[in-house]
């Protein structure tokens, strides 16, 4: 069982999706065999079916054990034995074995998700009275294992109207749309574990409803997805989800994994993508991971790509990679490129790194910059950077530099909304 940490967050207030009718469930596309389980695995391993006999004084005597013992292994072995005996009947009981642990903490998320998995609704919905998150990964562990109805519960859901949820909307302060979007990311890992063909078409109706925290949840089902095949094979079934931002991002993360399998192999694959904006930034993705290992030979293939939107998203973000970990090599290298728009766009992504720690020296390389709009822009990213270490320097630069005056009115007075790095 994969331990996992959700922490609230804010999101775009949206409605959740709904699938339209049970059999689409049923239908889910089948073609990365070992994605789906079993309706007969599902029945054994749900609802308690493979729970060991344990009594009472086992769970207390396990429970003391999981809180003093001073061997780490003694204490996963006390953890393991307390989650194989959870039933309906023993779970508060077994709760109050790890109520001392932080709620972040994968041995009190693991056990959320074994109840989840046992008792459904009864474990997902205790966590409404409690100061901890134990709703969401409950939802994880009953979508894994019956995920029509956990799916059902969700798509139904009325927050605001279930006195349930009285101690969160009420005593926490917490505000539905907020509570829903949480919960929301429990489920999408829980139908994931059970079949990620599920998830990933729960994730596009909701993108598809204008759900604006969706897309990001395919990270989510991509790791389902790869940790049941090597990222070669699973970049085919990403390819087969519907066009769109969720697609990109799972697409995205199995780009990381896939240069760490063969960072040759996954370049030639990223290629394709390098034409469109909407899939420059798995490029990006491909020649930032392969860097950490080679980043000559990263940028090398980058170069070489014809000029688009992945190339420069490309060399943009290994060159700010490279530059981070070893800014003298990044400096050499780009002194030996000859002037293209591929330079350019590296100047772009080393001068943008390099502003934190030596605005001056990135403010002189920008300046080399041949593109009038993308020297303008990387000045302005240096300038702001700048401005928040030492306001008074950046401003006294910016009015001797020979700015345009839109420009350098833009390097004094940045949007508020881009103060923060």
């Amino acid at each position: 069982m994969t331990s996992f940490v959700i922490g609230y967050r804010v999101f775009a207030p949206q409605a959740g999706g709904s699938l339209q009718s049970q059999s689409r469930l049923d239908q889910s596309d089948d073609s990365l065999v070992g994605f789906r389980k079993q309706s007969s695995e599902v029945d054994s391993t749900s609802r308690g079916g493979t729970s060991l006999a344990i009594t009472e004084r086992d769970i207390k005597s396990l429970g003391e054990t999981f809180r003093k013992a001073a061997s780490p292994i003694e204490r996963r072995l006390a953890f393991s034995k307390l989650l194989e005996g959870l039933t309906s009947e023993n779970a508060l009981l077994i709760r109050e074995q790890i109520a001392h642990l932080d709620h972040r903490s994968s041995e009190f998320q693991e056990f959320h998700y074994a109840w989840g998995a046992t008792d459904g609704e009864q474990a997902a919905v205790f966590g409404a009275s409690t100061p901890e998150d134990d709703m969401s990964p409950a939802l994880a562990g009953w979508a894994s294992g019956n995920p029509s109805e956990a799916l059902a519960w969700f798509n139904t859901l009325r927050i605001e109207n279930d006195p349930n949820f009285d101690f969160l909307l009420n005593d926490r302060k917490i505000q539905p749309d907020r509570l829903r979007e949480h919960l929301m990311r429990g489920l999408v890992k829980g139908l994931a574990d059970n079949n990620p063909n599920t998830a990933s078409e729960f994730v596009h109706e909701l993108t598809e409803s204008g759900n604006k925290a969706a897309p990001r949840l395919m990270h989510t089902v991509a790791d389902a997805v790869m940790r049941s095949s090597k990222p070669s094979t699973a970049v085919d079934w990403a390819e087969t989800l519907p066009q769109g931002n969720a697609r990109t991002v799972a697409l995205r993360r199995m780009a990381e994994r896939y240069v760490d399998e063969n960072p040759t192999e996954a370049a030639a694959w990223a290629s394709k993508f390098a034409k469109d904006r909407a899939t420059a930034a798995i490029v990006g993705e491909v020649g930032a991971n392969w860097s950490h290992r080679d980043p000559k030979a990263a940028l090398e293939w980058l170069s070489a790509l014809p000029t688009s939107h992945g190339q420069n998203a490309g060399l943009r973000r290994t060159l700010s990679d490279w530059t981070h970990r070893d800014p003298a090599a990044a400096s050499e290298y780009l002194s030996t490129m000859p002037d293209s728009p591929a330079r350019n766009a590296a100047i772009t992504g080393f001068s943008s790194r390099l502003a934190w720690e030596d605005p001056t020296a990135a403010l002189v390389w920008a300046e080399t910059i041949t593109s009038e709009g993308q020297r303008h822009e990387s000045i302005l990213h240096i300038g702001r950077a700048w401005a928040r270490k030492d306001a008074e320097a950046a401003a006294d630069w910016a009015a001797n530099a020979g700015l345009p005056e839109n420009v350098q009115q833009a390097f004094l007075n940045p949007p508020k909304d881009k103060r923060r790095r």
